[in-house]
């Protein structure tokens, strides 16, 4: 994918990756910064495992990681869907990781679907994905340094090599922290301050909105004022962002209002389509775990993206002819699930997603002019028709470009164009930040004398109350990049200060302008503590 303009940015030649780590699929892309060049986006194309019966090339990888009983990697994505690392799995008894990335979610964004996979005993989320993240460095120098001489030599000085991570809107500081501290285990950047400058976030949201345009595949939508939603479904979270284009040439956005992220992408199906067979099959003799699992990968592989219409009935392939139990609707084989029993398993994914578009559009005064619905879940033909029905219920007009269903392709390919040219220039701030102060007591202010009881004098001899808040920025400010925000505050004492320490402290609550720490506990975060000098005053 190559881009429209010259890049001359750079001292020196430099190397980048963007790295789609996502909860089912995975994938990786590059491009070469050279001063005066025209930079070309490339995804890897090939990884081990796509090869023999598998040759299919693919953008992307299977997000699973095999242990062993000592906890050693043993097969990695594409690789370990092989016939033979399955049998070993089976022989050796080896612990399949897979879905660990929802591991990292912030607790807001808890699910009512508690199926989560369990971890391999003494591994953490950090270490499971230093563990594929290394893996997917290691095939990506493989494919460059076999496809581009320049690369090859990028990669051998290695301090010329940045990253781009993606990760869904919903996630922070706390995730960033430890995708950094796993990218650093993985080797791909030594734990440094020079090392860790060398990564870099994009949320997926964002990530999507910058292939879309690169690629053209908003087509006529994205004029000026025009509001632009994106919906991301994929395999954990679905992503919801919504902006203003403010201009076509060059192409510039603003986040509208704050994005949303909800937990019910593709794999909280798969949970229901799980918890669903166990009980339909709790008295038949298919009901073992083995028999189940390899339904299940019938269901996600043939039955899930293939189903569309509720009406009719779905099937499962996972014996031999001589494999019936007509009670529980197995016959030769094969299970088949009426197509209301289909619906049910996605209702909830579905109603979760229109519930997050209702909420993005109505907070922007129902002037979005069009959906672009993207990401791997977005392949199905059902979710597809009933989100369709429901933004033409709403008066919305939603569109699924073809060339944003390849997930890990689209997010990586995105997260390269944001670095080389960040088409958004003002994000809205999804909460409150401020600071806790003392503020001087006012009788006649009611929230003042329901704390007349911890009324102190300052150093001034004036009257105080603790535990204040005061907004520095309000949640819901349109901020652009090189905007600042700032609040004056005194401190007074009766002994020399060398140094103030202070928190900006994140609340997370309901109000737009808190007034008071001591409310809504567990509401209130220090995020970023401020340490300046001060001098005493002649």
């Amino acid at each position: 994918m190559p881009l429209d303009k010259r890049y001359d940015s750079v001292i020196e030649r430099k190397l980048v990756l963007g790295i789609d780590v996502g909860t089912t699929y995975s994938g990786v892309s590059f491009c070469i910064l050279d001063t005066g060049g025209t930079p070309e986006i490339h995804s890897v194309m090939r990884y081990p495992g796509q090869e023999g019966d598998n040759q299919v090339r693919d953008t992307k990888i299977p997000t699973i990681v095999y242990y062993d009983e000592e906890g050693t990697v043993r097969a990695v994505g594409a690789e370990a869907k092989s016939h033979d690392n399955r049998q070993k799995a089976s022989d050796e008894g080896w612990v399949l990781t897979e879905w660990f990335k929802l591991h990292l979610r912030p607790r807001e964004l808890a699910s009512d679907d508690k199926h989560l996979r369990m971890l391999p005993p003494n591994k953490t989320v950090v270490q499971i994905l230093a563990d594929f993240m290394r893996y997917l460095y290691k095939c990506a120098k493989k494919y460059i340094s076999e496809k581009d001489p320049m690369g090859r030599q990028l990669l051998q000085s290695e301090s010329n090599v940045e990253f781009v991570l993606t990760h869904p809107n919903g996630w922070g500081g706390s995730q960033q922290a430890k995708m950094r501290r796993a990218a650093v285990l993985a080797g791909l950047v030594p734990d440094s301050d020079a090392g860790q400058s060398r990564i870099r976030f994009v949320t997926e949201g964002e990530a999507n909105l910058h292939y879309c345009i690169t690629n053209g595949l908003t087509g006529d939508v994205a004029k000026a004022d025009n509001q632009l939603m994106i919906v991301d479904a994929g395999g954990g979270t679905v992503d919801l962002s919504t902006y203003r284009i403010t201009s076509t040439i060059p192409a510039k956005a603003v986040e509208s209002i704050p994005p949303d992220c909800v937990m019910q992408g593709s794999t909280f199906v798969n949970n229901r389509a799980e918890q669903f067979l166990r009980d339909k099959l709790r008295s038949s003799h298919f009901g073992n775990d083995e028999d189940i699992q390899t339904m299940l990968e019938c269901f996600e592989n043939s039955a899930k993206p293939t189903f569309r219409d509720p009406t009719k009935a779905s099937y499962i392939r996972f014996g031999s002819v001589r494999d019936t139990d007509e009670q529980c609707d197995i016959k030769r084989g094969t299970l088949s699930l009426s197509g209301s029993d289909m619906a049910t398993l996605f209702h909830p994914s579905v109603s979760a997603i229109e519930d997050a578009m209702r909420k993005q559009s109505s907070r922007t005064g129902g002037r979005i002019n069009i959906v672009l619905l993207v990401g791997g879940f977005a392949k199905n033909e059902y979710l597809r028709a009933e989100l369709q029905s429901y933004a033409q219920r709403f008066g919305l007009s939603l569109f699924y470009p073809d060339g944003a269903s390849g997930p890990a392709k689209a997010v990586a390919e995105g997260a390269l164009s944001h670095y080389l040219d960040d088409i958004v220039s003002a994000h809205v701030a999804k909460f409150t930040h401020g600071s806790d102060c003392n503020t001087r007591y006012i009788s006649s202010f009611p929230s003042h004398k329901t704390r007349q009881n911890k009324i102190f004098l300052g150093a001034s001899g004036m009257r105080l109350l603790p535990d204040a808040f005061l907004t520095i920025l309000p949640k819901g400010t349109q901020v652009s990049k090189e905007e600042e925000f700032q609040q004056s505050f005194v401190q007074k004492t009766h002994t020399p200060l060398n140094e103030l320490l202070s928190n900006v402290i994140r609340y997370k609550g309901s109000e737009r302008d808190p007034q008071w720490m001591d409310e809504e506990p567990g509401k209130h975060q220090a995020k970023h503590p401020v340490q300046s000098s001060s001098f005493e005053a002649p």
